[in-house]
């Protein structure tokens, strides 16, 4: 496959890193479109051992496996194990059996979720951890933000072209660039007035 100069960089920080063994973390940023996830998988097809996918929602965790990302589940799933119920509510305990103690690498997507309890859950098992995150996605409401609290390692900024057909990817650049966007559809999108909200368009 045919990298750009500023993926071909990134390929070869992550390979130091790994090669170096230090330290347990790395941070590859970029905005949507960017290729980071094409180059999670490259990464993961080098690595000599079990390399564990996770992201914090069961949907980002089926958008990995979409893209080729095999195994690839929620962070809960991956590090956690039911312990029972207790008071009418499941209860989990960290799973020091599970694949992410077993992993080569770990590679997080969608990091701007991960609380700070999740976070340090997660380094506790001591495998190499590979986050990926994009700085201009909204934060969560509550908690997140414990992986993007810290500059980057590698920020990748370049969208490709083929990413930016995309009409999401191409809104967001435009508000990215303080761009405004102009009422009507987007692909499958839509831009409104705020005056023309509904409840249950926005629901359904």
């Amino acid at each position: 496959m045919s990298w750009s100069p500023q993926q071909d960089a990134a390929l070869s920080a992550v390979a130091r890193w790994l090669q170096a063994g230090e330290p347990q973390l790395f941070r590859l940023f970029g905005y949507a479109g960017t290729g980071k996830t094409t180059l999670a998988r490259h990464i993961a097809e080098a690595v000599d051992g079990e390399v564990a996918f996770a992201a914090f929602t069961g949907k980002a965790a089926l958008v990995l496996r979409n893209k080729g990302c095999l195994g690839a589940q929620t962070i809960h799933s991956l590090i956690y194990r039911s312990r029972g119920v207790d008071e009418e509510s499941p209860t989990f305990v960290l799973n020091r059996e599970s694949a992410a103690a077993k992993a080569k690498l770990i590679i997080i997507d969608e990091c701007s979720m991960v609380d700070e309890d999740l976070g340090r859950d997660l380094l506790s098992f001591g495998t190499p951890v590979l986050v990926l995150g994009d700085p201009a996605q909204l934060p969560p409401v509550k908690g997140g933000g414990f992986f993007t609290e810290t500059e980057p390692d590698i920020m990748l900024t370049e969208v490709h072209r083929q990413a930016a057909d995309n009409p999401i990817v191409r809104m967001s650049m435009t508000i990215r660039e303080g761009g405004r966007l102009d009422v009507g559809d987007y692909g499958r999108s839509r831009v409104i007035r705020r005056s023309e909200v509904d409840p249950q368009l926005v629901m359904s």
